[in-house]
């Protein structure tokens, strides 16, 4: 069985899974590179991948009857090497190894084939409609955004009498205030200094008192002693030096003059604190500075021109859908049409290539059924009706084919046919299946894995609520892709997220209830 794998930059997939001996499951959304995760086990035991660059590497832990084998590929300077416990070897002696211990069992095309979508896909192609289905998503892509554009539009509009008087609030409160550019800091300061008012007169008069008034000021000292050095007329140097102090104590005395004097303002202490109370619960509503309470006033005015400019930006809109609809439906007339003409084409090459089989007495169709709604497959449903016996009806590929009997049996043969110590991946074996038939398959996945490894890719939550290990793809940035092992809520996120497309607490409860009934049934 493999232990682990180590994947690095292969198709944009990085990282590690550190491997259940038993059931193991990948799951992600469409795109993230499942399948392709898989394909790094071919790609070591020796196939060619166009995207594979210098530094793309892959290596995994084999372990067969308690013994460890460490197999690496790599690519360096363009050309692949092969390891085997560190010593590189043949790409031959990998394959040989690897094919011994992991069986690949992907049957998605012939259970794809049974899902309308990929049904649809194979009269596209051979219709020749592909580019034209392209353009119709794209199209209806365009249709569907603004379609919520203007129910966004009429949302607001339903609010907007409202929105209007609160933002007519907002703005004619920020106005009246009038708040300027540092205002509140010189405020402030003001305030302390008229709350300290007495103080600063008394230090201002001591202070020019000491240092300047007095008979025996410092200003006055400081000049005595200077005139007694200039008379001994040595020391220059100490001379200078005291000149430099009285000029600055006559500096500080000027100082203190400008800065200690009352300050020249109107306004009294409770005006002041009036003015910052309304400074204060602007900041508290439309933002913490002047800076960001203009920022806001901005932005109020522009939705609020925006909101009385709404009626003519809805008929604008609904213009402009309209015009997106009438050109969706053109592509999609087109569509059809093509589609049509293709599928009388196909039926009259299946006609000739059932004879050619044996399948003398079969007969196939086409059905389309035209959508309420455009949908991603385009106008119509299209789904393919086959009869293998003349005496039964044309029906549905799926029911007619039984494509429930058709899993059961793939799975069970698989699981005849199975290796001990060998890993069996399956891609995709549950693609097109839902209800019982999942349940099923979940079950005998389950079986297979108590007897071997088992990795495999599944859209089914029923199916992942079995496993003994969950991996998630998960697209980061520049599309490169990380592997997550899932634990504990993680995995009941994600069971939720498979079930209803979304994470909600009865999704939660269900996934529980999904796990609950797996450990029960296998005693876990």
């Amino acid at each position: 069985m493999i232990e682990e794998i180590r994947i690095g930059n292969f198709g944009g997939i990085s990282g590690e899974l550190l491997l259940s001996p038993n059931l193991n499951v990948i799951v992600g959304e469409s795109g993230t590179g499942k399948t392709l995760l898989l394909n790094s086990i071919k790609f070591l035991m020796g196939e060619k991948f166009p995207f594979v660059t210098n530094g793309t590497f892959v290596e995994l832990t084999l372990k067969v009857n308690g013994q460890e084998t460490f197999v690496r590929r790599e690519i360096r300077e363009g050309r692949s090497r092969f390891f085997i416990n560190g010593m590189r070897v043949p790409q031959k002696n990998v394959r040989e190894l690897l094919s011994n211990h992991v069986i690949f069992q992907s049957q998605r095309e012939e259970l794809e084939l049974l899902k309308p979508s990929f049904q649809v896909k194979i009269l596209d192609k051979f219709s020749k409609s592909e580019e034209l289905l392209q353009a119709f998503r794209e199209k209806l892509k365009e249709y569907k955004e603004k379609i919520r554009e203007l129910e966004a539009l009429r949302e607001q509009e339903s609010l907007r009498e409202r929105e209007i008087d609160v933002l007519k609030f907002q703005i004619e409160e920020i106005e009246n205030v009038n708040l300027q550019p540092n205002e509140e800091e010189e405020l402030l300061e003001l305030k302390d200094k008229l709350q300290k008012l007495e103080e600063i007169k008394r230090v201002r008069e001591k202070s020019l008192h000491l240092l300047y008034e007095d008979e025996k000021s410092a200003f006055s000292l400081i000049s005595e002693v200077i005139g007694e050095f200039e008379n001994l007329g040595l020391y220059p140097e100490i001379t200078d030096r005291l000149s430099s102090i009285y000029y600055e104590i006559e500096s500080v005395v000027s100082e203190i003059e400008r800065k200690l004097e009352a300050p020249e303002t109107e306004l009294s202490l409770e005006e002041i604190e009036e003015r910052l109370f309304q400074i204060e619960k602007l900041k508290r509503k439309y933002g913490k500075n002047y800076s960001e309470i203009q920022d806001f006033l901005k932005k109020a005015k522009e939705r609020l021109e925006k909101l009385e400019n709404l009626s003519f930006e809805i008929t604008s809109t609904e213009k402009e859908l309209k015009k997106i609809e009438k050109q969706l439906k053109k592509i999609g007339e087109e569509l059809s049409l093509k589609r049509r003409k293709g599928a009388e084409e196909l039926k009259n090459y299946l006609k000739k290539a059932f004879k050619e089989l044996g399948l003398e007495t079969a007969r196939f169709e086409v059905r389309f059924e035209k959508l309420s709604e455009p949908s991603a497959i385009g106008p119509e449903k299209v789904t393919f009706l086959f009869s293998g016996n003349p005496h039964l009806p044309l029906s549905p590929l799926s029911s007619s084919i039984s494509g429930g009997e058709l899993s059961r049996f793939l799975l069970s043969v698989l699981a005849v046919v199975s290796i001990p110590q060998s890993t069996m991946v399956f891609d995709e074996i549950d693609v097109g299946m839902s209800g019982v038939i999942l349940k099923k398959v979940a079950e005998k996945l389950k079986r297979i894995s108590e007897s071997q490894q088992v990795i495999a890719v599944t859209h089914s939550p029923q199916v992942a609520a079995a496993a003994d290990r969950i991996f998630k793809l998960e697209k980061g940035e520049g599309g490169n892709v990380k592997i997550k092992t899932l634990k504990g809520n993680e995995i009941l996120k994600e069971l939720s997220l498979m079930l209803s497309g979304e994470v909600t607490q009865k999704g939660i409860e269900t996934a529980e209830e999904l796990l609950r009934n797996w450990r029960e049934r296998w005693r876990q």
